[in-house]
């Protein structure tokens, strides 16, 4: 696994935390009257992690396609810079949120750094999409959702 791809996974799992704790737990944000901007705005950013998470995991992007990731991270940071704007004008945030989102905002620096550094490298090599091995970091998501996919088709 890479670093970038490391760097990924962890905020994945933060962001797990922050929706099952702050979201549904401490502020039901779902049943508040008025959340429909800042709920619109998570799950543009869920479709854009999904989207990402396999991208990166899954396949090796040459050439002018390496602007895929590329485009996914930066559409990810207008959305979090737009929720904060949102979330600031429209509730008062509990700590644990407040804290996990710096943590999510020093992970997105990680990540767009990692991905940044790797970008002049897969920009170089022919333009290609090419799935990674299945012995690399994604062959647990792909074994597992073979197994997923079987079980949603029963």
């Amino acid at each position: 696994m890479t670093a970038l791809q490391a760097a990924l996974l962890l905020h994945g799992l933060l962001g797990g935390i922050d929706v099952i704790l702050n979201h549904e737990l401490l502020v039901r944000l779902p049943s508040r009257p008025g959340a429909a901007a800042e709920q619109r705005l998570h799950n543009a950013r869920e479709a854009i992690f999904g989207l990402l998470f396999p991208s990166l995991g899954l396949f090796s992007w040459h050439g002018w396609l390496a602007c895929w990731p590329v485009a996914l991270l930066l559409a990810e940071i207008l959305v979090s810079l737009r929720d904060t704007v949102v979330e600031g004008d429209t509730r008062r945030l509990p700590v644990p949120e407040r804290i996990l989102h710096v943590l999510l905002f020093i992970n997105l620096g990680v990540v767009a750094t990692l991905l940044l550094q790797a970008l002049p490298g897969w920009l170089a090599l022919p333009t290609a999409m090419q799935a990674l091995p299945p012995s690399g970091p994604g062959q647990w998501l792909g074994r597992h959702g073979r197994h997923l996919a079987g079980v949603v088709r029963a």
